[in-house]
């Protein structure tokens, strides 16, 4: 019995999955549709409320377009108008590096719309619906308790975030920031990574310098002891990310250098760049031209263009001294 009451359970489990991302976009539209409906009837209100322009006797000319109603001009800034539409929310799956970017997401909608989430249990309801994987699984198994779905919202968000963040102290993060280390990447990926860890701790300006200076690879660090000192963190950054590119760019013609092909006025095309060209005109042994297909062949397989043996090239041929000594 417990293992068929198990397996229903895991297949009720797997349908609700499977009917979670359908309501979840349904629920998208009807969000999108409320957010249009607001801004309008808050347009409406303005207008509304908004004190009609007192016409003085000096401009009687001011009246007349009040009788002719359909002429009278609508504002440009209202015929324009066009309510935002709110981005879609990213899914959770239990990521713990994720957890409270997702919660960020969720926050920034709240605050968006607020109309939309008035009470505790319509921002769980909103959270969850964004939960996928071993997330969702969680909040299903939470969810048999009546008072998880109902709230407060604080004491959700707490067990939320005590089974998938990631809570570090402060002097963790800081030993994560003095450890810091460019390794094989450029100093712009690096400089986002530090000033992520910077954003959460308490560092003055100078400790920051010291611990991104020291997060540099040498090559970089060798360059800086030439320049002038920066008076600022930012400053620091930027001359760093300025010297790494001029690396790089050091570096990349010699891993992508090639010799220059040697023009042959004979094909109009380009010779081996291993062979000089020669005064004399290719020829086999009997002193035939040699046609275009047998060069071609010849060239490619490294052989000589006047014997077509291999291991010496036409200006060193045994074969054109023997030549030049019949004539």
């Amino acid at each position: 019995p417990a293992d068929s009451t198990l397996s229903d359970l895991l297949q009720r489990m797997s349908q609700q999955e499977q009917t979670l991302p359908l309501l979840m976009d349904q629920l998208n539209a009807a969000h999108n549709r409320y957010q249009q409906l607001e801004a309008l009837v808050r347009q409406i209100h303005e207008r509304v409320t908004q004190p009609l322009p007192q016409t003085t006797r000096s401009e009687p000319q001011a009246a007349a377009p009040v009788a002719s109603g359909p002429e009278v001009p609508v504002p440009t800034e209202m015929s324009h108008f066009r309510p935002a539409i709110s981005p879609p929310s990213q899914t959770f799956s239990g990521e713990f590096e994720e957890c409270h970017s997702f919660l960020l997401q969720c926050r920034l909608a709240f605050e968006r719309s607020p109309g939309a989430f008035p009470t505790d249990s319509s921002k769980i309801s909103y959270v969850i619906g964004l939960l996928r994987g071993r997330a969702l699984r969680w909040a299903e198994a939470k969810s048999h308790c009546a008072a998880f779905l109902a709230g407060p919202f604080d004491e959700f968000l707490a067990d939320f975030t005590l089974t998938f963040g990631q809570t570090e102290s402060v002097s963790d993060i800081g030993k994560r920031l003095w450890n810091l280390s460019q390794g094989r990447r450029s100093v712009a990926d690096m400089s986002v990574e530090f000033r992520t860890l910077a954003a959460r701790t308490s560092w003055n300006e100078e400790a920051l310098m010291a611990a991104f200076t020291e997060a540099l690879s040498v090559r970089v660090r060798d360059q800086l002891a030439l320049c002038p000192e920066p008076q600022s963190l930012e400053g620091l950054i930027r001359l760093a990310i300025s010297i790494d590119k001029r690396h790089q760019e050091l570096r990349r013609p010699a891993s992508s250098a090639r010799p220059a092909p040697i023009p042959d006025r004979n094909l109009g095309g380009h010779r081996s760049f291993s062979e000089t060209p020669t005064a004399d005109e290719p020829m086999q042994m009997g002193r035939t031209r040699l046609t275009p297909e047998e060069r071609e062949h010849r060239l490619r397989s490294g052989l000589c263009l006047y014997c077509g043996q291999t291991g010496h090239f036409a200006r060193a041929c045994p074969a054109l001294g023997k030549g030049r000594a019949h004539q």
